[in-house]
């Protein structure tokens, strides 16, 4: 849809991959996870650019809107049937460690490994990278962000092998200019 998202899709397959590596997914749950980190938002074809786009805070009603693309996201995957196995982490993916997330309200192993990771990759990624409502974040920053949310809004394993292959050390000598896919490539 834009050169962002596509971005950003690509940047959280790449961290969500080294997540999953780190945790010790097989070769053939990486290859979904890739899959699934890849078309996670591809939901969001379905969210009107005056919401997608917004420069300011959503309103509830735009939040509601915006809550849909998971479940857009795994109904159009799961049409093409090849890729069936992905479909659990696109439709879980900003599922709360504690239950608060959506679209179902999951809580802690209720939610797909693949949709643990993901929701991580892509926190990581988004605080990382300016968008329009806001400024990119230092990666020390949102590091510590993830580790604060860890068992309420993150799965606190996920959270722990990020911190593995990303550590404090690398980020506090990294620019703030790189995203999140060159830090974890440069700490690994």
């Amino acid at each position: 849809r834009d050169a962002y998202t596509a971005g950003h899709s690509r940047r959280v397959r790449e961290i969500a991959v080294r997540i999953g590596n780190e945790i010790g997914l097989s070769r053939e749950e990486l290859e979904i996870l890739s899959h699934a980190a890849l078309f996670h938002d591809i939901g969001k074809i379905a969210v009107p650019d005056a919401i997608l786009m917004k420069p300011g805070d959503l309103t509830k009603s735009e939040r509601a809107v915006m809550q849909i693309h998971p479940e857009e996201g795994a109904e159009s995957v799961g049409r093409l049937g090849f890729l069936a196995d992905a479909v659990p982490a696109i439709r879980h993916h900003h599922e709360n460690f504690d239950g608060t997330g959506y679209p179902a309200g999951l809580a802690e192993l209720e939610i797909p490994l693949g949709a643990r990771i993901i929701h991580v990759a892509d926190a990581l990624d988004s605080m990382l990278t300016t968008r329009i409502c806001r400024a990119a974040r230092p990666a020390s920053e949102a590091l510590g962000e993830l580790r604060r949310a860890a068992g309420s809004q993150f799965c606190p394993r996920c959270v722990s092998a990020l911190e593995r292959i990303l550590p404090v050390e690398s980020l506090e000598s990294a620019g703030d200019d790189r995203d999140a896919a060159a830090l974890v490539a440069a700490a690994s």
